[in-house]
């Protein structure tokens, strides 16, 4: 399964890498304005820390890891507001327009993962994890592998946060289909309506199983929020842990 999903996001990298890390409708097509594109991250990141800072959570400001990094959009924000940035990505087509893109930020090292695990990395030495719209396109075993990678290399009193969708909102058309069809059949829909190289899969990690794993971890849960960035058809939460 990562070998495919590896194939599908290289392919995303190198058709719309812009488009397969915000799907706006408006952009595909490579119409996406990069000043605007890396705003949002910007944005997204002074929301976060706002965030952190009303749940009385205070990151170390050394070392932050931003996991499905695609093309550097979080980790040039990260690496306004923390020393080093490592940001780590599955697919190497990303990870070349993310390096180009932010030659302008020496503060941010780039890495291909092999999809299951964060080997490059030590244990115990990253201050803040943050990762969201990636985990949710790899199958749930693996997406537990990763959790518990992040726990490993995260340092004793560090933040972690990050989002996955729960489960299909069988309310939804989308949300039913996937539970009655699955993506071996929802990629042919995807081809017929993206295009070939357009194909991103969606996978689902229980709450109450992310939960469960987190404790098992020595994981300190201070808030679980609703975080529907996986769209309609997903109910999806954002996770905010400390290492105990």
């Amino acid at each position: 399964m990562t070998d495919r999903c590896r194939q599908q996001w290289e392919a995303l990298g190198a058709n719309d890498p812009y488009w397969a890390v915000l799907t706006d409708p408006a952009k595909k097509g490579g119409r996406w304005d990069k000043e605007e594109f890396f705003q949002t991250g910007i944005d997204e990141i002074d929301g976060l820390l706002e965030k952190l800072s009303r749940l009385r959570i205070q990151p170390g400001s050394g070392l932050a890891l931003d996991y499905g990094c695609g093309v550097g959009r979080l980790s040039r924000a990260l690496a306004m507001k923390f020393r080093h940035v490592v940001g780590v990505d599955i697919s190497e087509a990303m990870l070349s327009v993310a390096r180009s893109e932010n030659a302008g930020f020496p503060n941010i090292r780039f890495l291909r993962n092999d999809g299951r695990s964060l080997a490059d990395i030590d244990d115990g030495t990253v201050d803040f994890i943050y990762s969201v719209i990636a985990l949710q396109h790899a199958p749930r075993t693996t997406q537990q592998s990763l959790i518990r990678e992040f726990c490993r290399v995260l340092r004793p009193g560090g933040t972690l946060v990050f989002q996955t969708p729960s489960h299909p909102d069988a309310r939804t058309v989308h949300g039913l289909l996937h539970i009655l069809l699955g993506n071996r059949v929802l990629n042919l829909a995807r081809r017929l309506r993206y295009g070939r190289g357009h194909v991103m899969e969606m996978h689902t990690n229980r709450r109450e199983e992310v939960l469960r794993l987190l404790g098992e971890k020595g994981m300190s849960v201070v808030e679980v929020e609703r975080y529907d960035f996986s769209g309609a058809a997903f109910v999806s939460y954002r996770y905010f842990a400390t290492r105990r």
